[in-house]
């Protein structure tokens, strides 16, 4: 029940945060006789290097990782100590979470919101998404030495991938306003 909670709210920001891109109409000038003129041809700011949006995608990715293994540990309720073994599927998919949630922040921000949020967000879960099976399978088949070249591999993967994703909607949404 509680993991449903989480996946509705994560469902509602990530939607919420699509809606709330949206651009508003323009103002109407009374004035110029009611009717809103398209704006005159302007400067698209130079877009920033591949550095910037690696950088901040990678230290809010760290972040959210850290925020959401807190939580999913808090929602998961349980007490462990370093002694016995327990259940770690709290914090595994919190941090999972969080850290694809601050990748995609990151990524957005550091690109200077350029891009498509939700894209970034949709990418960055489903390379994740993509990780998380080949690790499931291989380790279903005991090909540990895989399952964790996966584990090592999955997190740089996730920030790439996110990154790109980033940039080129930011590089088409360029072109597209440019465009006469």
């Amino acid at each position: 029940m509680r993991s449903l909670a989480v996946a509705g709210l994560l469902i509602a920001l990530a939607v919420g945060v699509g809606v709330g891109q949206r651009m508003p109409a323009p103002l109407v000038s009374y004035r110029s006789g009611g009717s809103p003129r398209a704006p005159a041809a302007f400067q698209v700011a130079p877009e920033p290097g591949i550095g910037s949006p690696l950088l901040a995608a990678a230290g809010l990715g760290l972040l959210g990782w850290g925020v959401g293994a807190l939580t999913g540990g808090a929602i998961q309720g349980g007490s462990c100590s370093f002694v016995e073994s327990c259940d770690l599927g709290g914090i595994f998919y919190g941090g999972a979470a969080g850290g694809g949630l601050g990748l995609a922040v990151g990524a957005h921000l550091g690109n200077r919101r350029r891009g498509s949020f939700v894209l970034d967000l949709l990418a960055s879960g489903a390379v994740w998404g993509a990780g998380y099976a080949a690790f499931s399978s291989f380790e279903d088949k005991g090909d540990y030495d895989s399952a964790v070249l996966t584990l090592l591999v999955l997190p740089p993967t996730q920030l790439l991938a996110t990154v790109l994703v980033e940039r080129l909607t930011g590089q088409a949404r360029a072109r597209r306003v440019q465009a006469p």
